[in-house]
């Protein structure tokens, strides 16, 4: 599977790579790498954080978060239905990009199976 994971915490991109071994996975930790990324290429799986840049609880309408990530990702033809997992422990932020992305969950960080996610990913045809 090829997925991709937007984290600016580097613990949390340690859990990701060790859980995703035999996968391809790109990573972004910033909105304009995560952009160009999406752009280039297509996912089996999104992984997305809102909150970026070491900040927490930030609104929506800041411009380096996630959300507007999902707003590129909703306007891409080779990944707007891509499943998708809001790890995001920013409560409203992670609303608002589900409510932008259709094939999204929301699943905080501390309660993500990253194996889970990968197996309804593979079991819904995606690859």
């Amino acid at each position: 599977m090829r997925i991709f994971i937007l984290e600016d915490n580097s613990r949390r991109v340690v859990k990701f790579r060790r859980e995703l071994i035999g996968n391809i996975v790109d990573h972004a930790e910033t909105l304009d790498v995560g952009r160009k990324m999406i752009h280039e290429n297509e996912y089996d799986l999104i992984f997305l954080d809102h909150d970026l840049g070491g900040k927490e609880m930030v609104d929506s309408v800041d411009e380096d978060t996630g959300y507007h990530l999902a707003l590129f990702i909703a306007d891409d033809d080779a990944n707007r239905d891509t499943l998708c997992v809001v790890h995001s422990c920013n409560p409203a932020g992670a609303d608002n990009i589900v409510t932008i992305l259709p094939h999204a969950v929301k699943v905080p960080f501390p309660s993500l199976d990253i194996a889970a996610a990968v197996r309804w990913a593979e079991g819904s045809g995606s690859e």
